[in-house]
């Protein structure tokens, strides 16, 4: 602010150019799966900015109120003492000023406050909150819908199945790229706003490697990976006529996106951005620090685990997509006509590999 307008102009170009850096990546992977022939580009464009403009918002306002929740249940329980400071500070505010007060709670305390909030309630908001806006924004095609039908004699006992919309004569979904696509805008959106944010707080003349972060940020794939999973089961729902709940669908991306948050990723209401190393699970480089392999072995053990764990994500999003594209298109022809013999081929062939599994 207190710069010379030219000066001021070069900093400002300066850091939107670190900001393409980072959107080079997310951009790719859009481009990459795309395809028109199953897509309207004008939905997707619409997803991704909803997903960027009200689905942030949303997000940030969510969690927030979630996690001023669960930290004073939290207190309650290990820190009662914390709310005799309610008289100088209500107590809504009292769990985002404790270090204004001098107060040091317990270190039990602060972590049960944060796994619950950063790795079980962000993930939930952060996932179900995709597919919402997945789900307002586009009308994906689908053969079946979910409808919740009563369990058993209690009323309040229901599960969700699956319930035809098409008649086996009409012209049924046999592609799912229009979900992967959905999904990835919705993802994407939070994503970009989210790393831009954070690259534009870490522009000091203290902070290093802003270009390499910056790309490094991008490229980083959780919630890509996440927004896949999440695409991937609600087309085995909605397109092949198989039985998930709505946890069932966002559970797998929630677990991973919980995973990923204990090993240093910020959600979205952390507003921290000075360590983007310990996000991204990298090395922070210090120049004239010794360097060796026999070093860096030892401690690269939990990166190397995890690098496996996103592999298998990948490889599952890969695997499953191209399978629930067959199994989609042999239910139009093989089993034309025949849809309960191919619910039993569905559930025969998931009896199998759990039988597999098992003896394994």
């Amino acid at each position: 602010r207190t710069l010379p307008f030219p000066e001021y102009n070069r900093l400002f170009l300066h850091n939107l150019s670190i900001v393409w850096l980072a959107a080079w990546a997310p951009i790719i992977s859009l481009i990459a799966v795309y395809d028109g022939k199953y897509n309207n580009i004008n939905t997707a464009i619409g997803t991704f900015y909803i997903s960027l403009t009200l689905g942030y918002t949303l997000a940030f306002l969510s969690e927030v109120a979630v996690t001023t929740i669960v930290r004073l249940g939290v207190f309650k329980i290990w820190e009662p003492d914390i709310f005799s400071l309610t008289s100088e500070v209500p107590t809504p505010i009292l769990p985002w000023v404790l270090r204004e007060k001098a107060y040091k709670p317990k270190r039990i305390t602060l972590f049960v406050a944060d796994f619950a909030s950063s790795c079980i309630a962000a993930p939930i908001i952060e996932e179900v909150l995709k597919l919402k806006i997945c789900q307002w924004t586009s009308k994906l095609p689908r053969n079946f819908k979910a409808v919740n039908v009563q369990k058993g004699k209690r009323k309040r006992s229901k599960k969700t199945v699956a319930q035809a919309v098409r008649s086996i004569d009409a012209p049924q979904v046999t592609n799912v790229n229009c979900y992967v696509v959905q999904m990835l805008a919705a993802s994407l959106g939070l994503k970009l706003f989210d790393i831009t944010r954070r690259i534009l707080m870490y522009t000091k003349k203290s902070d290093e490697h802003k270009h390499f972060f910056a790309v490094a940020r991008g490229v980083y794939p959780i919630h890509e990976l996440c927004g896949t999973m999440t695409a991937l089961l609600l087309a085995r729902r909605d397109v092949l006529g198989i039985d998930l709940s709505i946890w069932k669908i966002v559970g797998p991306a929630i677990v991973i996106h919980g995973l990923a948050n204990f090993r240093g990723m910020k959600p979205i209401f952390k507003w921290n951005a000075s360590t983007p190393w310990s996000e991204m699970q990298i090395p922070p480089f210090k120049a004239g620090s010794d360097f060796s392999f026999t070093h860096l072995i030892p401690t690269s053990y939990a990166k190397i685990v995890w690098t496996t764990i996103l592999l298998r994500v990948f490889g599952f999003c890969v695997k499953n997509y191209y399978l629930t594209g067959r199994q989609a298109m042999k239910r139009t022809t093989t089993y034309s006509g025949k849809l309960h013999a191919f619910e039993a081929k569905l559930h025969t062939d998931s009896f199998l590999k759990k039988a597999k599994k098992d003896q394994s």
